[in-house]
């Protein structure tokens, strides 16, 4: 046998070697990370997918996680309208008691200080903030709807200091739904048959006048605003059922997506393990067989 022809043998032993040793490493590191895929290089072919599969895993996520906060704050907007809505019955309670015949001019007075006392609470219900942020300013929900109420002023509510409300959130499918209205919508809208402040206010001033026409006239359109009221209401209930269906769609969107993910880049970690056995045998084999080999000396090749 020729040196050319055992450098050659050397070179393929080296070779294969080389490659149990990738193989060997590639197993090893499976069963240390779960992972089938670590480095692009690890799945060429599957990378792009898996790529794109983590990514709308995170977006997912991340929807999930804006559908909690929302939540909360629609839960405390909810919340705060039951209040104001009870309120507002009240309201009209008093104000019926008050246009009774049975009232003179300073139990109306008195009935005026209680109605007025409602509209401070309700003008505080539309500053109702939650996790710092305050749900009745529209877009500009860091500062408060209005001041607090002064009934030595007119109007006693102020002016308005939010904005529109044009905050939306994101259905996991990507549809987006409008989730909050603003206080002016709710309480102060321009419209006089759903400005809820202003009718309250116009059944005071009436109180105040010991006016009982004033107070007929006053009370008439109140079951309007109160309806104006209640589909504000309902315009937070009815979100509060989207977020959660929302909810429980990406829950299973995201088992879905976490699946694949999972699929694509999760080892087996049995195969791995046995993998790695098989090929570490392997390699004590082929070494110990190269061992043989260079234990024989050059005259034990020669004829």
């Amino acid at each position: 046998m020729s040196f050319r022809t055992v450098d050659a043998s050397a070179s393929r032993f080296l070779d294969s070697l080389q490659q149990i040793e990738t193989r060997l490493a590639r197993a090893q590191r499976e069963v240390a990370t779960g992972r089938r895929i670590v480095t692009p290089s690890d799945g060429p072919d599957s990378v792009s997918a898996l790529l794109q599969a983590r990514a709308d895993l995170a977006r997912l996520e991340q929807t999930q996680t804006n559908l909690v906060r929302i939540k909360s704050e629609t839960d405390g907007a909810e919340q705060a309208l039951q209040n104001a809505v009870r309120l507002f019955d009240e309201v009209r309670t008093l104000g019926m008691s008050g246009a009774s015949g049975v009232q003179n001019e300073l139990t109306r007075e008195r009935i005026a200080g209680q109605i007025g006392s409602v509209l401070e609470r309700l003008v505080a219900i539309a500053n109702t903030s939650v996790g710092n942020r305050f749900v009745f300013s529209g877009d500009n929900d860091n500062d408060l709807a209005y001041s607090p109420a002064d009934l030595e002023q007119s109007p006693p509510w102020g002016v308005y200091q939010g904005t529109a409300a044009s905050r939306q959130a994101l259905h996991p499918t990507g549809v987006l739904f409008k989730v909050g209205m603003s206080a002016q919508e709710i309480f102060d809208h321009p419209d006089p048959g759903r400005s809820v402040f202003a009718a309250i206010e116009t059944l005071r001033q009436a109180m105040l006048a010991n006016d009982e026409d004033a107070m007929k006239s006053a009370l008439a359109p109140l079951a309007g605003h109160a309806a104006h009221l209640n589909s504000a209401l309902s315009f937070y209930g009815n979100v509060q059922s989207q977020i959660s269906e929302a909810t429980d769609t990406g829950a299973r969107l995201r088992l879905r997506l976490a699946a694949e993910v999972s699929c694509m880049e999760d080892a087996d970690i049995t195969e791995s393990i046995l993998e790695s056995q098989t090929l570490m045998l392997q390699r004590e084999a082929a070494l110990r067989m190269r061992s043989s080999v260079q234990s024989r000396s050059l005259f034990d090749f020669m004829g």
